[in-house]
């Protein structure tokens, strides 16, 4: 039967030989398709990769929210009283708040333009990143008015890395306040940033006055040694209020990538 087959005109064949520039045109519309569906996939995978990177660059176990946020771009507040109670349990090593902000920079260049830089507060007494080039110049946080820049962030916020090399620290408006740049690190930026600080959380209250120490963005959770993640989480939850979500850190970054999946124009 196979040999019949083989025995046939193959008419198929004759009508795509008989105009090849037809098909070789046809050829090139299929094969640039192709090309820019996965120049789309790619781009959709690096819009929620770059969107989850501050949360993959936390040191911590869990992590409390509140319910109401979906993104560090959206995050809404809950009491700082909540990080007290989980210390309470014996499983959990160390407790630290995070506040996130969105501030206005002034480029202190002749440009003078205004942007807005994504902002993270935290205690200068250890280092919740993973980032030794972050790490190591907490030191220079304890000081009140001192940040460090994203060297990576947009050019329209300046040329600080240059500014900086002529000086220990440079001088710079933020929320109409002078604050010193004392130090850099490089992130990067992502969909819902364009450039990125780290201060104190002490200098975070004076750059963003309305805010209260006591209300928290983001509360990190350090287990100890052996501690089960899982139970401890599901200990946490159910011993906690319901004005606060405790969730691990695959669960954190999903929350983020499906914002930007589902809520935004960029994501649709």
């Amino acid at each position: 039967m196979f040999r019949k087959l083989l025995r046939k005109t193959p008419l198929a064949w004759f009508q795509v030989r008989r105009e090849k520039t037809r098909l070789a045109v046809a050829l090139a519309g299929i094969a640039f398709a192709d090309v820019l569906m996965f120049v789309q996939m790619g781009l959709n995978e690096t819009l929620y990769e770059s969107a989850a990177n501050l949360h993959y660059s936390l040191q911590a176990d869990l992590f409390i929210i509140n319910p109401v946020s979906e993104a560090f771009t959206s995050l809404k507040s809950f009491p700082r009283e909540r990080l007290y109670q989980a210390r309470a349990f014996k499983e959990v090593q160390s407790v630290t708040p995070l506040y996130i902000g969105r501030a206005t920079w002034r480029n202190p260049q002749q440009t003078q333009t205004e942007r807005t830089i994504f902002t993270v507060g935290v205690s200068p007494t250890k280092s919740v990143f993973d980032q030794p080039e972050i790490t190591q110049q907490f030191n220079k946080l304890k000081m009140l008015d001192r940040v460090i820049f994203d060297r990576a962030s947009r050019a329209e916020f300046g040329d600080i890395a240059t500014l900086l090399k002529k000086d220990n620290s440079l001088s710079v408006q933020v929320n109409d306040k002078q604050i010193q740049v004392v130090g850099l690190f490089t992130f990067g930026v992502s969909f819902g940033s364009d450039g990125m600080m780290i201060a104190s959380d002490s200098t975070f209250m004076r750059i963003f006055p309305e805010r209260n120490a006591v209300e928290v963005d983001v509360g990190l959770i350090k287990l100890k040694p052996g501690a089960n993640k899982q139970l401890v989480q599901k200990a946490l939850q159910k011993y906690l209020p319901s004005d606060v979500l405790v969730l691990t850190l695959e669960e954190f970054a999903d929350r983020e990538k499906v914002y930007w999946a589902t809520s935004t124009p960029t994501g649709f």
